[in-house]
Parts: C-alpha cells; sequence; structure tokens
C-alpha cells in the first residue's frame, strides 16, 4: 500500500447522515403484493452487478411500521449469504420511500464526497476481501457474516483523484475483458449449433449417406427390429422385463424428419426396455448415506454433457442396495429424468457397473443389437428432445411417466449403419470437445485476470508513477489520513 493511503474499516467511511446497517426483517404476513414498497431480496444481488429479479411487495403503512431503512439509487449492498457470500452491487433504482431491503443485506451509504462508491464496490468484491470475509463467516448448513464481522475488515483507501483515476482504468480493463469473454461465448453458442447440426444429419442419415450409396447388398433395419422384439419377448417370459402396454402405432405428425429407405422409425418402447427407481419404503434417506459403497443416483447427479458426476455421488451400503427392488443399474444402461430440474436429461452410466436410481429416474437398457451410444446420442440431441416436447405439459412441475418415453419416435438403422454413425458423430464432435476445452480454460483465465487486475488496483499498483503523478497535481488531491479526517468531521 502506498504511503498517503490508509486502512480503515467501513464504520469509518460513513458520515454522519450516512448508513451501514443490515436491511429489515420482513415476514411473509408483512407483505402485501399490491403494496407500494418493494422488498429487495439476496436474488437481486449479484456479483458487481444488480440483478433486478424480486418481486416482493409491502405497504408503505407496513413499512413505517416497521421502521423499515429506505434505500437509495447509489446505495452498496451487501449479501451476507452466498452464492458468493459477501458479492456486493451497487443499488440503481429510483424512488424515495419506495424500496427497502431484506436483514441478510448489509447496507453502505457513506453519504460523503470523499469517496467513490465504485471504489468501494471494486474493493468489496476483490478477491483479498472474499478471503478476508471468508476467515469470518459463520454457519454450519448456510455460511453467512454479521455486520459486526464486516465491519472488523480494513479497507485501503486512496485520495480521492487516485480512486477515480483506478475506477477508470479498471472500468477500461473490465470492458476488454468483457468483450473477450462475449466472444468466447459466442464462440461456444456456435459451437453447440454445430453439435446439434452434427447429430440432426446423423438422425437424418446424411453422415452415412455415402456408405450406404456404395453397398451392394444394403442392409436393412426391419429385420433388426424383428430380432430386437424376439429378445425384449423372452426376456418377460424370464420376468427379466415385465409385460407392457401395448404401444400405438407412430402417427405422421409424430415423425420429425424424413429417414433413408433402409431404416425404420419406432416407438423407443419397441427396442428397449425401462426400470423404475425404487418406490418402496425402503428407499434410502440421507441419513443411510456411507462414505463409499454402492453408488445412489438422483437427479443432481445428471450433467450436462450426459456425464454421472462423481464428486458429489452418494453411496449406499451393499446391505441395503439387497433390500431394494427396483432400479438397479448394469454397465452399458441410461439413466433418464422423469422430473425435476433435470427433466428430460439423460446420462450414461459409465464408469459404474452398478449402483442405484431414485425414483425420479429411469433407467433405459437395450440388447445387444442396438448400440448404446446411438441411443444416447439420439436422446440427447435436438431431434430426441422434440419427443420430449410432445409430452411436457408445460407446467412448473413436469412429469413424465416409463410408457411416455416408451412412445417417443426413435429412427431406427441397421446395426452396423449404428456403429458407423457414431463413429461419424465421435470424430467430429471429439474437434468440438477440444476447442470447448481451449474456451472453457480461456474463460477461466478471463476470470483470473479481473481479479488480478483488482488485487493490483488495492495493492496501489494498477497506476504507473506518471499517473499518480498526475493525480497529485490536482486540486482535490490530498492524502488519505486528511479525508478519513473531513468524513469524521462532516456535520
Amino acid at each position: 500500500m502506498r504511503e498517503d493511503w490508509i486502512e480503515c474499516i467501513l464504520d469509518e467511511l460513513i458520515s454522519k447522515d450516512g448508513l451501514f446497517c443490515d436491511g429489515d426483517w420482513i415476514e411473509k404476513k408483512d407483505q402485501d403484493p399490491d403494496g407500494s414498497v418493494r422488498l429487495i431480496q439476496l436474488a437481486d444481488i449479484g456479483d458487481g452487478v444488480f440483478r433486478d429479479k424480486s418481486n416482493r411487495h409491502l405497504t408503505a403503512k407496513r413499512a413505517d411500521e416497521l421502521n423499515c431503512s429506505f434505500l437509495k439509487q447509489g446505495d452498496i449492498l451487501i449479501a451476507r449469504m452466498p452464492e458468493p457470500l459477501g458479492r456486493a452491487a451497487i443499488f440503481p433504482l429510483e424512488g424515495d420511500s419506495k424500496f427497502i431491503t431484506a436483514v441478510d443485506v448489509a447496507i453502505v451509504r457513506p453519504d460523503n464526497d470523499f469517496i467513490y462508491p465504485s471504489y468501494l464496490l471494486y474493493n468489496i468484491n476483490s478477491q483479498q476481501i472474499r478471503k478476508e470475509i471468508e476467515s469470518l463467516q459463520s454457519g454450519t448448513t448456510r455460511k453467512r457474516i454479521s455486520r459486526k464481522n464486516l465491519n472488523k475488515i480494513k479497507f485501503p483507501f486512496a485520495p480521492l483523484p487516485i480512486q477515480r483515476a483506478i475506477v477508470t482504468k479498471i472500468e477500461n480493463l473490465f470492458a476488454s475483458l468483457d468483450k473477450g469473454i462475449a466472444d468466447l461465448k459466442k464462440a461456444q453458442e456456435q459451437l453447440n449449433i454445430y453439435r446439434q447440426a452434427v447429430l440432426k444429419k446423423a438422425f437424418e442419415g446424411e453422415l452415412t449417406k455415402e456408405w450406404r450409396a456404395i453397398q451392394t447388398n444394403l442392409p436393412t433395419a426391419d429385420e433388426l427390429l424383428e430380432q430386437i422384439q424376439d429378445i425384449i419377448s423372452e426376456l418377460e417370459k424370464t420376468k427379466e422385463k415385465r409385460k407392457e402396454k401395448q404401444l400405438a402405432t407412430i402417427k405422421d405428425e409424430d415423425i420429425p424428419h424424413n429417414i433413408p429407405l433402409n431404416w425404420v422409425w419406432c416407438n423407443l418402447g419397441d427396442v428397449s426396455w425401462f426400470i423404475n427407481g425404487d418406490r418402496s419404503k425402503n428407499y434410502p434417506n440421507r441419513s443411510e448415506y456411507v462414505s463409499s459403497g454402492i453408488p445412489w443416483i438422483n437427479t443432481g447427479h445428471i450433467q450436462p454433457d450426459g456425464s454421472l458426476s462423481a464428486k458429489k455421488m452418494h453411496f449406499i451400503t451393499r446391505e441395503k442396495y439387497a433390500t431394494l427392488r427396483s432400479g438397479k443399474i448394469q454397465a452399458g444402461d441410461l439413466v433418464y429424468c422423469l422430473r425435476g430440474a433435470t427433466f428430460g436429461k439423460t446420462a450414461y452410466v459409465t464408469p459404474y457397473k452398478e449402483g442405484s436410481i431414485a425414483s425420479s429416474l429411469m433407467i433405459i437398457r437395450s440388447t445387444d443389437k442396438l448400440n448404446v451410444k446411438y441411443l444416447f446420442r439420439y436422446l440427447t440431441s435436438a431431434e430426441g428432445k422434440l419427443q420430449l416436447e410432445r409430452f411436457d405439459n408445460g407446467s412448473a412441475q413436469p412429469n413424465l411417466s416409463a410408457n411416455m418415453v416408451r412412445s417417443y419416435a426413435f429412427p431406427l438403422p441397421p446395426l452396423e449403419e449404428q456403429k458407423l454413425i457414431i463413429k461419424e458423430i465421435e470424430s467430429r464432435l471429439s474437434v468440438c470437445d477440444k476447442v470447448e476445452q481451449n474456451i472453457s480454460e480461456a474463460l477461466e483465465k478471463s476470470e483470473a485476470l479481473r481479479q488480478s487486475i483488482l488485487k493490483k488496483a488495492f495493492e496501489g499498483k494498477l497506476l504507473s508513477e506518471t499517473e499518480i503523478a498526475q493525480c497529485k497535481q490536482e486540486a482535490d488531491y490530498e492524502p488519505a489520513n486528511v479525508l478519513l479526517e473531513r468524513i469524521k468531521s462532516k456535520p
């Protein structure tokens, strides 16, 4: 820190008419959807940005009765709960006596001309202060920091012209950084479009068009479908698979696109069978989870890329596993989500060879006559999602049944062509994966660079000596200790 800077706590930066307090304790009974006073909540506070998400209100009369602290445009709001803990944003909305905030949000209003709100905001959101906040947090289930502990943190306080120059430089650097991040995210979007274009061509038969053209005795899928159905019928006889309801004939409106002549449209239930998650009284609860054992898979373990998360996997004992009546996975199974936030998502159970699923999931199991990777790619493609939309009722809690999924229209090619399609898909998407990895690494580096800029800023190293010398020539330059005395003496 430079010689004309000082360290001080938040209370010392607040003038007599300023504010450093918690928001208000507002209960559900205090709220009124027709009220004129809006309650700003934790969800509104982003990491440096105001999200403007909440929609809770109370009447002006009730706000006065509760002696609420009304917000002003330019106030700094600090979230005392995650994620992340201690994130701060400047309140941008206009209107006196129109806004209050929740008790888990701290309000900072310096009410003086000796500190730039943006300077303080960037300071609060820097990695150094985040570490201080983390060291002072409390709570077990949900971490939080009290306003009292927030007031223990010492902030680097610089002369006013230097504050201005630091904010200007940070914002210029961040603008360039944000443009680079936007370009990277656009490239990610284009990759996703390309991925879906590859899958679309795959399930329309375009990727194997040249292969079919040189075949002298082109195989067809009709015979393959009969073989698969014979296998499934035999399984039903041995009770390995229970007999399902008869599936209706696929209608023209259920078919999303044309397929080659040697392929056939069938129901998904014609070529695979479905196993529900366990719904018995033996359903595991959290108290029965162990640190290692048989994986117990729920919707939260399904990742966007179709893998199963190993980081937060739950486990049950083999003894508990033996009591479950259904939902036991084996290598090569797919897990499909029937409800919840991951509704319609599919995961390949690799690397697990055994495990069990929650009742919100369903196992899709195929025979050796159907390439499971082909089935997986179809269910995760835009083409497969069109089938999902046929049964999505649009409710806040969408819910599928096994029979709905069995009724999906499925384009079945001959087995040899399935394998070739997967080879073509993976050769193209492997290139996408490498580019995606490079983009993800660049985005991580961008965030690290953002924090590096803030670190230099509040160590006094962001401005060059020439820039600092220019700041010292400005009319309102005074050392930070003089500014602090002005804050204390402000009437």
